[in-house]
């Protein structure tokens, strides 16, 4: 009886580590990518900035942030010389 439990214990845990639909099977873009796509990475950002709770911590979001990051500062770069 106890190994049955065990088995289906198990099953369930397993079954609903499988369920995390975040990302909602996005890919995950790179930095680089968001940095070569402005279009794409405004739209993200917005996506990211309109639901942080959810969305906040997602690789997609952390590297569409670090890509707005980057560009802030070539352009503050840009404007010194």
């Amino acid at each position: 009886m106890k190994t049955r439990l065990a088995i289906l214990l198990i099953i369930v845990a397993a079954a609903l580590a499988g369920c995390n639909d975040v990302d909602k099977g996005q890919k995950t873009k790179t930095v680089g990518w968001f940095l070569d796509h402005r279009d794409e990475l405004a739209m993200a950002l917005k996506t990211c900035s309109d639901n942080p709770g959810e969305l906040g911590k997602t690789p997609n979001c952390i590297n569409a942030n670090e890509a707005r990051n980057q560009v802030t500062v070539q352009e503050m770069e840009d404007a010194l010389k």
